[in-house]
């Protein structure tokens, strides 16, 4: 059976074998074929007896029958006898005039999930179907199925084989034609006939841009009249598919594309469709649309054709385009020889002083031969006015010859003034009617060409051609022109060379050549001289001097005896704004920080000023002049308040601050040398003590310098040696009397030597980078023994750990938080971070980031010695601290000013409204402890609570 449907050749075989073997099989009386095609059923085949009458009809597919049934759920149905049949189809139609069938089988032929049809078998009597009769059937009308689909594909390869042969050979003319055609709507006609004997259902039109749209020149047979008109009006240049392609300079293909959507309008592409732009010089110049009408997307071999028949017109038009330009370039030559020798005639009769007037007449008038009818004149300027010298042809206008005959101001006539001036032919295709003279004189006018004659690269004349018709100056017009009066000028030119001799004359050419060439060398070595002695000198950012450059100017200073301060100032937190919103914006800040800087340094009216940037953000000042301490304070307070204002980087508001020393000369130095370091001296005082303020160099800043490089060297190591404990303080709940968290506080104990405060070496720890491994061991040990405690019966308890802004600042230092809370096992708000508000603060706009990152985390954060400094009582509304710690200075005046007490009941309602924690340091009186109590504060620590300690808590309370 296999073989025998695997033989056959036609889908009528294939029913022939099927419904012969089926009757044969199980001894029905008939048997038929129904193909289901578009919704309906038809009776392709049948067998058997002819009066059978069968329940089974063709037509349209009902629903609720057996048939129906059989497609949609891709299964055979056996009805034994007419009973079963008429219980579950009651309604179905019933047929006379015949044998009526007693039992049925009905099964569908089902290929790759769809159903082809179903084979319908007829018994006159009833017939109890056997499993091997049913699943013999079911095979059966699978091998149909397979069977039709391989004769169909055959037929599918066929009809495709013919559609390809068509397209290749409709493709090889067009190559052919390629090579000899140069009419370009003939080759687009033949692209539109490849393509569609490829796929006959492409639309393809091909259009060219003009003047802004893009408007068809070629539209294939089967484009609807109303298409076809909308699309020879044209679409904008700025339709987007067609600018997406043209942007693209390539074929473009879209799938599922509906044309109206995409702005052509009565377009009838709603399926697929192609754009290929071509271009010349560059520039777009037509494309080629090819779209269905049926939805479907693009196969490889769709955009193959297309690419290689858009391809094959685009050579088509390279080839033309280069033919159009060597024609045009063959007759521009033709045009310019034809010039030469008719200019050569003429001139060669011409010896130096005779006349040149006939001369540029006879140019004239060769021009003239050469165009349509119109005249020409010959210019001069006199004075103010233009002179003409030359006419050839009539002007047909009294009026208006009259009027050249008088003359045209220098200016008022353009075209004129504008070659003269220029050195360079204006070409009017249409010509500007009212710039010259009276637009109704001139009205008869159409196309003007004004061209300068030139001697010695200098205007002489100007020579005007005027056309009474219309016309394009064309590339050959040009040449014919410009050749000519480029000839005239240099003939003039030899006559008035013509005197001496040409070796004479090449030799000064050739000296006048080398000595501009000599003096512009000069020039430029002298102006590359004068910019590298600037750049050597300056700072190229802000145009200030630099280091050397100030050294210079202290140095003639210092020559002079004249006596000054130097002011070294160095940007707090300028570092912050750099990290934070880029190298641009800290460029963009100096520049500002410059300009203020050198407003207020002009202020001090009687003194030399001297404003330079010696560093990334340092700055120094020296002022002439100033004797004593209390003039420099006074400048540098100035200086100090003019940096305090917000500044507009990046878009976001910023505050800097700066850091000042200020040395005086003659006795803080004698060199510049001296004078720099120790203004640096005085300036780093400040950087350790509160920022934004300034210190007078005093001799014994050395000394301080030198024991901080000792201390810094004391400190290397100190970590490895196991120099540093950890002392705790405890903090007490005023309401419950417990302690409610341990500061933990570094000590120093080297190995070598006496203890050192904390106030000594952690500066020292911050200058040198050192804080940052220092600080991450605080933060494992306190978060290691909180673990500890919190084991022993102290679950509720937390501990502070004291910050530094340089650790702070640190972009990885959320994370060293979190490794640390990790590693001992703690949550989060066990740790509570303090900062001081001289150190945090300065550098404002960094550091809220990190606020909130740390808040994100979980850690509460304290605000400490607040009051020790400048409050900026703003800047807590914007970062979320959980804690205000109140300086011990503020504790003390509780005692001593009445006025203090009123202060912090106001402190406790702001810091109330913000849900701030308040914790009051220095508590060293029962008074105090009293006083902080009844203010409100929630926590208190100092020596009268508890001093800090290595081992915590002591042994009586264990």
């Amino acid at each position: 059976m296999t073989e025998t449907l695997a033989a056959t050749s036609s889908e009528e075989d294939v029913f022939r074998v099927i419904l012969h073997s089926a009757l044969e099989a199980l001894g029905a009386e008939a048997g038929t074929v129904l193909l289901l095609e578009a919704g309906h059923l038809r009776a392709v085949a049948a067998a058997g007896q002819a009066d059978v009458v069968s329940l089974w009809q063709d037509g349209p597919l009902r629903m609720n029958t057996p048939t129906a049934d059989v497609i949609h759920g891709q299964s055979p149905l056996f009805f034994g006898h007419l009973d079963e049949l008429l219980a579950a189809y009651g309604a179905l139609e019933k047929r006379t005039g015949g044998r009526a069938t007693v039992a049925n089988a009905v099964l569908p032929m089902v290929l790759e999930g769809r159903a082809l049809g179903v084979m319908v078998l007829d018994f006159l009597q009833a017939h109890d179907f056997l499993a091997v009769e049913r699943r013999f059937l079911r095979v059966l009308c699978g091998q149909c199925a397979v069977a039709l689909g391989r004769i169909r594909q055959l037929q599918k390869q066929e009809q495709l084989v013919l559609e390809r042969t068509a397209a290749l050979s409709a493709f090889a003319a067009l190559t052919e034609a390629v090579g000899s055609e140069t009419d370009l709507r003939v080759l687009a006609r033949q692209a539109v006939e490849v393509l569609q004997s490829y796929l006959p259902e492409l639309r393809v039109v091909y259009g060219e841009l003009e003047q802004g749209r893009w408007e068809a020149r070629v539209v294939s047979d089967n484009v609807t009249l109303e298409a076809a008109t909308a699309a020879r009006s044209g679409y904008a240049f700025g339709t987007p598919t067609l600018l997406q392609a043209v942007r693209a300079r390539k074929c473009t293909f879209i799938d599922g594309f509906d044309a109206v959507e995409a702005g052509f309008s009565h377009a009838e592409i709603h399926g697929a469709v192609a754009f290929y732009p071509y271009f010349q010089g560059g520039q777009p110049s037509s494309v080629l649309v090819v779209g269905t009408q049926q939805t479907r997307r693009w196969t490889d071999a769709d955009r193959a054709m297309i690419s290689a028949v858009g391809r094959s017109l685009g050579l088509a038009m390279e080839r033309a385009e280069t033919s159009r330009r060597l024609r045009e370039r063959s007759s521009e030559l033709a045009a310019r020889t034809r010039a030469l020798e008719g200019f050569s005639s003429i001139t060669r009769t011409l010896t130096p002083g005779s006349d040149p007037y006939p001369l540029i007449r006879q140019a004239e008038e060769l021009v003239l031969s050469m165009l349509p009818e119109g005249y020409a004149h010959y210019y001069e300027l006199t004075g103010a006015r233009w002179t003409e010298r030359v006419q050839t042809g009539d002007m047909r206008s009294p009026a208006l010859q009259a009027l050249v005959k008088r003359g045209f101001e220098f200016e008022r006539a353009q075209s004129l003034f504008i070659p003269w001036t220029t050195r360079q032919p204006l070409y009017q295709n249409e010509y500007a009617r009212g710039q010259d003279t009276d637009p109704h004189m001139v009205a008869h006018l159409q196309t003007v060409a004004s061209l300068p004659v030139l001697v010695n690269a200098q205007p002489v004349g100007v020579m005007v051609f005027v056309l009474f018709a219309p016309r394009k100056w064309s590339r050959t017009d040009k040449a014919v022109m410009e050749t000519t009066v480029r000839s005239l000028g240099l003939t003039l030119e030899r006559t008035e060379y013509a005197r001496q001799k040409e070796a004479q004359s090449l030799a000064v050419l050739e000296a006048r050549s080398r000595a501009e060439q000599a003096v512009l060398e000069a020039e430029r070595q002298r102006s590359q001289a004068e910019t590298m002695a600037h750049l050597a000198h300056h700072d190229a950012l802000t145009g200030l001097p630099n280091r050397a450059g100030l050294s210079a100017r202290l140095r003639e200073a210092i020559l002079a005896g004249t006596p000054f301060a130097l002011f070294y100032l160095d940007l707090d937190g300028f570092k912050a704004v750099n990290d934070t919103l880029g190298h641009h914006a800290g460029d963009a800040l100096l520049i500002q920080i410059t300009s203020v800087l050198r407003r207020e340094v002009m202020l001090t009216d009687g003194h030399e000023q001297v404003l330079a940037r010696i560093g990334g953000d340092e700055f120094t000042v020296m002022v002439s002049g100033v004797l004593d301490e209390d003039q420099s304070a006074a400048l540098a307070l100035g200086m100090r308040s003019a940096l305090d204002q917000p500044f507009q980087v990046a878009g976001q508001t910023v505050f800097v601050t700066a850091s000042t020393g200020i040395a005086v000369f003659p006795g803080d130095g004698q060199t510049p040398e001296d004078l720099l370091k120790n203004a640096d001296l005085a300036m780093y005082q400040v950087k350790r003590e509160s920022k934004n303020g300034w210190r007078h160099y005093r001799p014994g800043m050395n000394e301080e310098a030198r024991t901080r490089l000792q201390l810094a060297s004391g400190l290397r190591g100190a970590l490895g040696r196991s120099e540093f404990q950890l002392h705790y303080q405890p903090q007490f709940d005023l309401e419950s009397g417990e302690v409610r968290c341990l500061e933990a506080l570094l000590r120093w104990f080297p190995a070598d030597g006496e203890v050192v405060s904390p106030a000594r070496f952690i500066p020292a720890a911050e200058a040198s980078g050192l804080i940052i491994s220092i600080g991450q061991w605080v933060l494992d040990i306190a978060c290691a023994q909180l673990a500890v405690w919190r084991q022993g019966g102290f679950p509720g308890l937390r501990v502070a750990v004291n910050v530094s802004p340089v650790q702070f600042a640190r972009p990885d230092f959320v994370e060293v938080v979190r490794g640390a809370l990790d590693r001992a096992g703690l949550e989060a708000g066990a740790l509570e971070l303090e900062l001081t508000e001289r150190g945090v603060l300065a550098d404002f706009p960094a550091v809220l980031e990190q606020f909130r990152a740390l808040r994100r985390l979980g850690v509460q954060i304290a605000l400490d010695d607040f009051g020790a400094g400048e409050a900026h009582l703003g800047r807590l509304l914007h970062l979320p601290f959980d804690v205000l710690k109140l300086d011990r200075n503020l504790i003390v005046t509780l005692d001593e000013q009445p006025e203090a007490r009123r202060f912090m009941s106001a402190l406790q309602i702001f810091a109330s409204s913000l849900d701030l924690e308040l914790v009051a340091e220095g508590i060293e009186t029962p008074a105090q402890l009293e006083a902080v109590r009844a203010l409100g504060c929630h926590r208190a620590q100092g020596y009268l609570l508890g001093r800090p300690a290595a081992i915590w808590p002591p042994a009586d309370q264990g």
